[in-house]
């Protein structure tokens, strides 16, 4: 529930019970009743806070807390009028169920829990303590018995308590249904995010997979730009065949992968490594590795947006220098976790220690890397990205580890 229009709604609600409070301590004033000095102090005690329920309106915000600490003190308030007009014989006691409804409908449960603590605290005690109402004997009361005021008091309390469950509480369920209606949006607007990420995800890694064969087929073609009257020959022609080829695979697979890019399920993180470790040989040829202990194994998620982020990573730290790159696995803290290591001592040069996932390189702003993030955190994952001191460059993966009883159940 949004606590600053509840805190608005009250607002014009407790300005509207000040009033009545106005009116009826007036008319015991003037039907004769004596010792009120107290009930107009505490009547005066309700000016600051309705201004600051205005500051706070006006301000534009207004915290769960915030709200109950309002409701708190106005609690107190009301028990100091009722303690002044009678106690718990005073019928406007009702009201402490309006405030409780608001409590109740307006805070979570260990607020409303404590509230309703302190409402009752305050019934029991105004009905052992509290000043009795006093006719001055110089005016007299006529007709008007103490009882019938009890009863035109009674009365009075059940209309206005009706009043304010006419109009106060549908516009508390609008705004509720209004919030929710809100948030179901801002849902579907973060799934719709969430599958453009995943397809940009995937898109950007079959961009990277193409750009060897690409660049296989521009030397080709440029070659016989330059030599126009020469044939070309078998070897080059099915060479060009079986770079058009592996373009057109990645298409099919980033069409296919697209698709299923939500889908997800489980599988053994090892066998994952060694499979994306081969489909990334075959997109980068020249790419080496050197194991430094990648047999520890876990279950955790499978999902083609997993797969592109990987070999993003993959991709990101070869580019990022001439040597090698390291890959070590590791388990701990619930998390199954892959190290990529450049340990070229030009790589730190690629990384911009303020913006994590950007990199230097002139063929793009690290758009992988920001992607392969996005795509990781949906499966409750992490990438950290920064510098060695010796000048390489370390990535750290980590996904979470499933459980295996999860897995059975599963």
């Amino acid at each position: 529930m949004n606590s600053h229009r509840v805190l608005a709604r009250l607002g014009w609600l407790r300005l509207s019970i000040a009033l009545v409070w106005l009116l009826f301590i007036s008319w015991l004033s003037v039907s004769g009743f004596k010792m009120l000095a107290g009930a107009w102090a505490m009547l005066m005690a309700y000016l600051p806070l309705l201004g600051v329920t205005l500051w706070q309106i006006i301000r534009g915000s207004t915290s769960e807390r915030a709200l109950a600490i309002h409701l708190a003190i106005e609690t107190q308030l009301l028990t100091g009028l009722l303690y002044f007009t009678g106690g718990a014989t005073n019928p406007f006691i009702s009201y402490f169920l309006v405030l409780m409804m608001v409590a109740a409908y307006s805070l979570p449960m260990r607020y409303a829990i404590a509230f309703a603590i302190v409402i009752v605290i305050d019934y029991s005690a105004l009905s052992q303590w509290y000043q009795p109402l006093m006719a001055s004997t110089a005016h007299g009361l006529g007709s008007h018995t103490l009882f019938d005021w009890h009863l035109a008091g009674m009365w009075l309390t059940f209309v206005i308590s009706t009043v304010i469950m006419v109009v106060f509480l549908p516009v508390l369920v609008r705004d509720r249904q209004v919030q929710q209606q809100q948030i179901q949006q801002l849902r579907e607007q973060q799934l719709k995010n969430e599958q453009l990420i995943g397809i940009a995800t995937l898109a950007a890694g079959t961009a990277h997979e193409m750009g060897t064969p690409l660049m296989t087929l521009h030397m080709l073609l440029e070659e016989l730009t330059q030599t126009p009257n020469e044939t070309l020959n078998p070897k080059d022609l099915q060479l060009l065949q079986s770079q058009v080829n592996t373009c057109r695979n990645s298409l099919q697979q980033l069409a296919h992968a697209g698709r299923q890019a939500q889908q997800s399920g489980l599988h053994s993180a090892s066998a994952w490594l060694k499979l994306l470790l081969h489909r990334w040989r075959l997109s980068q040829p020249n790419a080496l590795w050197e194991d430094l202990g990648c047999d520890t194994d876990a279950i955790i998620a499978a999902s083609p947006l997993l797969d592109q982020a990987l070999l993003n990573l993959l991709n990101n730290a070869t580019e990022a220098g001439n040597l090698p790159i390291q890959l070590r696995t590791h388990v701990r803290n619930g998390f199954w976790s892959l190290d990529i290591i450049q340990p070229d001592p030009q790589a730190a040069q690629h990384i911009q220690e303020d913006a994590l996932f950007s990199t230097m390189k002139d063929q793009g702003m690290g758009l992988g890397l920001y992607l392969s993030n996005a795509s990781v955190e949906q499966f409750g994952g992490k990438i950290h990205l920064h510098p060695l001191h010796t000048g390489g460059s370390f990535c750290l993966l980590q996904l979470p580890v499933i459980k295996h009883k999860k897995q059975r159940a599963l």
